[in-house]
């Protein structure tokens, strides 16, 4: 009897095992196939119509449901069924455009899905259905990158079974989903994996102690960019998250210390705490983390020194500490993480040599050690790093040289980017032929002239290269710069000496090329008209430079360029309307030319600064820094470039040629615009009373025309001037004063105007003299009216213009006008969301 039912139960077990096979072969996944053969079916009629009608309320432009036909909807892509009952249980669809603003709802006759994932765009936004908290057999749920907007709901605490949660947003989408509260998650209580990151939590104050009181099985938790309050606690006397492997808090701006509660996950692989306001030090206990894989503490306010144990995290294969306060010496025994592919050490303020332990970290394929203040040699035994496709050495103070043997194995380099501000100069021998074939190439300030290097006319994938202030004295050499042309988006040659006729090279480029910069060098001819073939062309500065050309006509059929600098050059005649017709523009810069003729009454038809509809500034790819904007004034001798202090900017230059006629009062509708320069031309007319409609303006330079009539009142309600001439004019009357006229107290920015009076100028108003002696003032202005007024301005130009034009360029770097620049354009950016 014991053999028999031995055998008997060894029997029922194996019985019970091919059920468990069976069982798993009956949830095919759209290959309408049944286990054990290839035996007819029929999915649920109710079932497939549910989805027919879905399918309807879709444009498949990816045709991603073009199998979606047939009687056995269990066949079509992206359905999977039971195939016991037939029933419908997972539904994936990628990819497709919803025609309405509703999620159809005939999908509530799909009663027993498991698995539901969708990505679906709408130009409308979309609402997450509330009946989606009624699948109650619903363990998979995955709604990321779909353009879902409005609340959460709460309906979905009820998917009791639910494992899997992800309602990532996508970065790039205006529509944002939010909700005021998490608690109903603590009642998932099988939840393993949540994602929420872009939804908006800002609200959910209670954030934290309902995210504390989730499952203890939850092994992912990603809550990036939720805006969360900064109420994060350091230590907890109950902590239920003990089991995550994977924690990302980044991008929410806390402003606390480390976490130290996420020490108690021993198993953590993924930490992601970048670009918030975490403070003070770095616990030595990190190092306890041994199972870390990826560590990113970048764009937060750490200080003191990098923990020694960080060496201890031998898993580690991503590192990433930049733009921190943590300060070197980095642990000597770096060279133990020998897993690391990725360091990113960039803008941390790092002083000292480059160590050569990196040189042990033979997987790295990414070394970022940009924007420090390294100095010394850079080490030769960077080029055995044979697996960097990315290396980044740029901003620094390197001295030295840099030679073959820095690149010598690098077969996989992709990306090279190295510059100093200090002696490094490029020491490759012009016989050497590299082993790689570069895409990004930055070696802006590196001293590698007069020629173009030899090792570099061997590149030929290039898409991004600056060679800015590279003391390069030569003609671009054509064969080479041609066999570029293919890949070519961004070219930067500014800033050295190249010379001749040799704009109608880039005629030849493809239409990827997105940013054309070959300012300050000694370029002749003329400006090509095939430029605006460059459908994608966004910035174009060709400034200081002696070409010599009319202004071009391009039309604007396929026009997106944002930035168009030709200033200090022999360009001439009058603006062409054309121009007007590039609504994008943001940048015009045409100062110091021989332009003639009136402003466009159309300029007013600059909608992007109409709007303030601004973007980030386009050199932003440039590890040298963006360029916009520069406040001229070369007849005092000042000349100022300004850079990382204005990230936005809405700007319109056109000054020091020969315009004439009126200011146009259409250029007074462009409430965008943050500095306008009309300074030197032959201006005639009134400034327009609309002035005060260019709310946003920061810098207006009107000065050394041949305007006349009072200085129009509304200027003093523009709340953000802060630079302002007006001088040398023929204005007259009282100068208005009250709000932010009274912060520009400076008497030189209206010198040269006899007829103005009242503060800060010393010549009172006669209303002012009416009620006690003026005496002392009378004689005053009659000296200002004597053959010595020239005496009068020019000491005026030297204690009070010229020291308080070079107060404007030191403040504008160190004052808090950038912080008005990113207010003013956080301010837009919000209003056009």
């Amino acid at each position: 009897m014991y053999i028999i039912a031995m055998a008997m139960q060894n029997y029922i077990s194996f019985l019970l095992l091919v059920c468990a096979f069976g069982v798993l072969a009956n949830s095919e996944f759209g290959t309408g196939s049944v286990a054990g053969g290839n035996l007819p079916r029929s999915c649920v009629e109710s079932e497939k119509q549910a989805l027919l009608l879905f399918k309807n309320s879709l444009v498949d432009d990816s045709s991603s449901l073009s199998s979606w036909v047939g009687d056995d909807c269990c066949a079509w892509e992206g359905i999977g069924c039971d195939n016991i009952t037939n029933q419908v249980t997972q539904l994936e669809v990628r990819n497709v455009f919803l025609t309405s603003k509703k999620i159809h709802p005939s999908l509530l006759d799909l009663k027993y899905l498991t698995h539901l994932e969708l990505s679906i765009s709408s130009s409308q936004g979309i609402q997450i259905p509330e009946f989606f908290g009624s699948f109650k057999d619903l363990i998979y749920l995955n709604l990321s990158n779909s353009n879902f907007e409005g609340w959460v709901p709460q309906h979905l605490g009820n998917l009791s079974k639910l494992q899997y949660l992800d309602l990532q947003t996508n970065e790039d989408s205006y529509q944002e989903l939010r909700m005021d509260s998490i608690q109903w998650l603590s009642k998932l209580s099988l939840l393993h994996h949540l994602d929420l990151s872009g939804v908006n939590l800002s609200s959910a104050i209670d954030w934290f102690s309902s995210i504390n009181m989730l499952s203890k099985s939850i092994s992912v938790l990603h809550l990036s960019g939720c805006a969360l309050p900064s109420n994060i606690p350091r230590h907890l006397s109950f902590i239920n998250l003990t089991s995550l492997v994977s924690l990302d808090l980044s991008a929410n701006r806390f402003h606390a210390s480390f976490p130290s509660w996420v020490l108690n996950n021993t198993n953590l692989e993924h930490l992601f705490l970048g670009s918030n306001y975490f403070h003070g030090l770095l616990p030595e206990s990190i190092g306890s983390l041994s199972a870390l894989s990826v560590l990113d503490l970048a764009d937060n306010k750490f200080q003191g020194t990098i923990p020694l144990s960080i060496a201890n995290l031998t898993s580690l294969s991503q590192l990433d500490l930049s733009v921190t306060r943590l300060s070197n010496p980095f642990p000597p025994n770096m060279g133990n993480l020998t897993e690391l592919r990725y360091l990113g050490i960039a803008m941390m303020g790092l002083r000292g040599s480059l160590p050569e332990t990196f040189c042990q970290l033979k997987k790295l394929e990414h070394l970022d050690a940009g924007g420090n203040r390294l100095t010394g040699q850079i080490p030769e035994c960077i080029g055995n790093l044979s697996n960097l496709n990315d290396l980044s050495l740029t901003e620094n103070s390197w001295e030295g040289f840099v030679s073959e043997y820095h690149l010598i194995n690098l077969s996989r380099l992709l990306s090279f980017t190295i510059s100093s501000d200090s002696n490094l100069i490029s020491n490759i021998s012009s016989e050497w032929v590299p082993p790689f074939q570069l895409q990004v190439v930055d070696m802006h300030s590196l001293k590698m002239g007069p020629k173009f290097p030899q090792w570099l006319l061997t590149q030929r994938n290039i898409q991004y290269l600056l060679l800015a202030n590279a003391s390069i004295s030569d003609t671009i050499p054509v064969s080479w710069f041609s066999s570029l042309f293919s890949s070519l988006e961004y070219v930067d040659l500014g800033d050295n000496d190249i010379h001749g006729d040799q704009l109608s090279l880039i005629s030849g480029a493809s239409n990827v090329l997105t940013s054309v910069d070959l300012s300050n060098n000694r370029l002749s001819g003329k400006l090509p008209r095939t430029f605006q073939n460059f459908s994608q062309l966004i910035a174009i500065d060709l400034g200081k430079n002696n070409l010599s050309d009319v202004l071009p006509t391009w039309t604007a059929e396929q026009s997106q360029i944002k930035y168009l600098i030709l200033r200090s050059n022999n360009f001439y005649g009058e603006i062409p309307t054309q121009l007007c017709q590039h609504k994008s523009l943001e940048v015009l810069n045409l100062a110091d030319n021989q332009i003639t003729g009136n402003i466009p009454s159309c300029f007013g038809n600059f909608s992007a600064m109409v709007r303030g509809l601004i973007t980030y500034n386009f050199l932003n790819y440039s590890t040298r820094g963006a360029k916009e904007f520069e406040i001229v004034d070369e007849t005092k001798g000042y000349e100022q470039d300004y850079t990382s202090t204005l990230k936005y900017l809405v700007s319109i230059d056109l000054s020091m040629n020969n315009i004439s006629g009126e200011i146009p009062k259409e250029l007074m509708d462009l409430h965008g615009l943050l500095n306008l320069n009309l300074a030197g031309n032959h201006l005639s007319g009134k400034i327009p009373n609309e002035i005060g409609k260019m709310e946003n303006l920061i810098f207006l330079d009107l000065s050394r025309n041949e305007l006349h009539g009072p200085i129009p009142h509304s200027l003093s309600y523009l709340n953000f001037l802060s630079q302002m001439n007006l001088s040398f004019n023929d204005l007259s009357g009282r100068i208005p004063s009250g709000y932010q006229l009274q912060t520009l107290d400076d008497p030189s920015i209206y010198a040269g105007n006899k007829q103005l009076c009242g503060p800060p100028i010393l010549k009172p108003c006669a209303a002012d003299t009416a009620s006690h002696s003026v005496n002392d003032h009378n004689e005053a202005d009659s000296d200002l009216d004597s053959d010595d007024e020239h005496m009068w301005i020019f000491a005026g130009l030297g204690p009070g213009f010229a020291v308080g034009f070079l107060g404007f360029c030191f403040t504008l770097h160190f004052s808090n006008i950038s912080i008005h620049v990113s207010i003013l354009a956080n301010r837009i950016l919000r209003r056009y969301r």
